[in-house]
């Protein structure tokens, strides 16, 4: 068995710098103690990890016809490189892991994590395949990597409920439904003729109204949770700033094109 092809399953390199913090800034706010915050990772970084493996599994096929994914190996399945019985069994794994460590911790924690990993299910698998849906891959992108693990985070930790931590929790949901449009944007090329998602139904001028109505969401729900406690200015100004630069930097390349066909127009 190749252990390192099916490690490239989980396509870690693509999140382990972004979703995993939120749970984990879920936990911080609860005041979870070290060792809850790391078991908390661990269910993370197992659900999230189950996410992009059970995508590859089912978007086989597709992934087949995507240059991108192929040139850099994202999909050892649709390679030839492991085989469907090992991946069924990867992801059994990487299901077992987080919801028999997060029983040892709160029950509505145990139900955040559920609700995460049945839309991560539900995203990708064959009949009902949300992220082929229109709008609604979008909506649930946002609350199955920002809404509910955030809301896991911090129940898992002890944390109970309130206004100012469900704003907290629905600009992580905003923010991840922006992750997905940028991504929409900057793949549209690779992915038109090949797949229904939103961007790719609606274009990509309108993805960029849509990317621009969701970050002044995201700037509304910031200005609630400021009216709502006290964040102080060095917070609020850095992370009105994040909303804003977020976007721009992570379709820099796009951007970058768009500005150099109108200076050769010119």
């Amino acid at each position: 068995m190749n252990v390192k092809e099916y490690l490239r399953m989980l396509r870690v390199k693509e999140w382990i710098k972004f979703y995993t913090l939120i749970p984990l800034i879920g936990a911080i706010l609860a005041h979870a103690t070290l060792f809850v915050l790391i078991l908390i990772g661990v269910i993370f970084f197992c659900v999230i990890g189950y996410g992009f493996v059970i995508n590859n599994y089912f978007d086989v096929e597709i992934d087949r016809w995507n240059t991108k994914k192929v040139r850099m190996g994202n999909n050892p399945l649709s390679a030839g490189k492991v085989t469907k019985k090992g991946t069924f069994i990867l992801m059994s794994v990487l299901l077992v892991i987080p919801i028999a460590l997060s029983c040892f911790l709160t029950p509505s924690g145990v139900l955040f994590t559920v609700l995460s990993i049945s839309l991560l299910t539900l995203y990708s698998v064959n009949y009902i395949k949300l992220k082929e849906r229109f709008i609604v891959d979008i909506i649930t992108h946002g609350m199955m990597f920002g809404l509910f693990p955030f809301l896991a985070g911090f129940t898992l930790a002890g944390g109970d409920l309130n206004t100012l931590t469900l704003l907290i929790a629905s600009l992580f949901l905003i923010i991840c439904c922006e992750a997905l449009l940028t991504h929409q944007i900057n793949d549209y090329d690779e992915d038109f003729g090949n797949s229904s998602i939103t961007v790719v139904r609606v274009g990509v001028k309108r993805g960029w109204a849509m990317l621009g109505l969701f970050v002044l969401l995201s700037i509304v729900n910031l200005e609630l949770i400021v009216h709502c406690s006290d964040i102080g200015m060095v917070l609020h100004g850095g992370s009105f700033a994040y909303l804003i630069v977020y976007p721009l930097y992570t379709c820099r390349g796009e951007i970058k094109g768009v500005i150099n066909n109108y200076s050769c127009a010119e």
